[in-house]
């Protein structure tokens, strides 16, 4: 690659993760509901610090909050040829449904939520269980 077409490169490079750094970070944090038999169960979760809280009965459950990220990235930057003039940066996404999981207690601990879902660009749904047999649709984000 010739010194002149560098910054050109690095500029292509910068617009490409400028564009991809928003669509990485959506879903960080933000709203969940646990519905069961008509009633709605308020929440939130911060996928950063990887926790999570729901207010079921009264009662304040906290706890753990996991969801891999949906989507791959890679970026490539090409050389240019002898003499030659060209070269390139690319920029690869892939989505998919990110699996996730949240494990909520009780305040006293002897209750426990196990949640299941999957994630798309921050929205989502599962299903979650609790030791007694209560079963809660889950929803994430929109």
């Amino acid at each position: 690659m010739h010194t002149a077409d560098r910054p050109a490169a690095r500029s292509r490079l910068a617009a490409a993760l400028a564009w991809v750094a928003p669509v990485l970070l959506a879903g960080c944090a933000g709203q969940m509901q646990l519905l069961e038999n008509g009633r709605t169960y308020p929440g939130s979760y911060n996928g950063v610090s990887g926790t999570a809280e729901a207010f079921i009965d009264g009662e304040r459950y906290t706890g753990t909050y996991s969801n891999p990220p949906p989507i791959s990235l890679g970026i490539g930057v090409g050389g240019g040829s002898w003499g030659g003039g060209f070269g390139g940066v690319g920029v690869s996404t892939g989505t998919g449904y990110g699996g996730g999981r949240a494990l909520l207690r009780s305040p006293d601990g002897q209750r426990i939520v196990e949640c299941y879902f999957a994630t798309s660009f921050g929205s989502g749904q599962g299903e979650c269980m609790s030791q007694d047999g209560r079963r809660f649709i889950l929803v994430i984000g929109g």
